[in-house]
């Protein structure tokens, strides 16, 4: 396969999150909290479209494609990253979240996910010159051929360019983590999240490139 290896546009990012909410939608990170399929989707969407929507000044979002077609992608955050306030996830649409989606749902997933990135973001303060890694997906149907290890690998080579030295982010799956270990990334945090009797691991891990 010929991957071509780029930064996302940002009349692009539909496109890229279409693709992502295919990768994420069976992923338990999101399933033990949206149970129902057409919710879970609609969470997906909106999560994702509004709040990169809101990150795209500040992140870095860097795509795999095949023909022109996107099938990875990650989202970087350099190391000056500051959360927006709630005024501008505001003007790009957030509140289409609470339209869409169960509220109290909601809430506790973002709880959730705030307390399950927390270790990488303090490690992240802990030099400066480490990125975070906020999503790296790839397109269901090219998974296992290559293709997020050769993200990660560019991904690498892009930080290292802009003087960054570290990423970091956290999974919730095992085959993730052994993939990830096996791309030489280490892990230096692990928990269980559990949630209405399901249950789930944490690792967060690192890696100089």
């Amino acid at each position: 396969m010929n991957i071509e290896y780029g930064v996302l546009k940002r009349e692009d990012l539909k496109e890229a999150v279409k693709m992502s909410v295919r990768a994420y939608e069976d992923y338990a990170y999101f399933a033990n909290y949206f149970p129902d399929t057409k919710e879970r989707l609609k969470a997906l969407w909106v999560v994702m479209y509004r709040g990169w929507l809101t990150y795209f000044s500040q992140a870095h979002f860097l795509t795999a494609r095949l023909d022109g077609k996107i099938v990875g992608l990650a989202e970087l955050e350099p190391p000056h990253f500051k959360r927006p306030s709630v005024f501008q996830f505001l003007i790009h649409g957030w509140l289409q979240v609470y339209f869409d989606v169960n509220f109290r749902r909601m809430q506790t997933w973002l709880a959730m996910d705030e307390a399950a990135g927390k270790p990488c973001h303090d490690y992240k303060k802990s030099g400066p010159d480490i990125w975070y890694v906020g999503s790296l997906t790839v397109d269901p149907p090219f998974q296992g051929k290559g293709i997020g290890a050769n993200l990660i690998a560019f991904a690498g080579d892009y930080v290292r360019e802009r003087g960054g030295k570290q990423l970091t982010l956290f999974t919730n799956s095992e085959k993730n983590i052994a993939f990830y270990t096996k791309c030489g990334f280490e892990t230096f945090h692990e928990c269980e999240i559990a949630h209405d009797g399901k249950t789930m691991g944490s690792w967060s891990v690192k890696k100089s490139v």
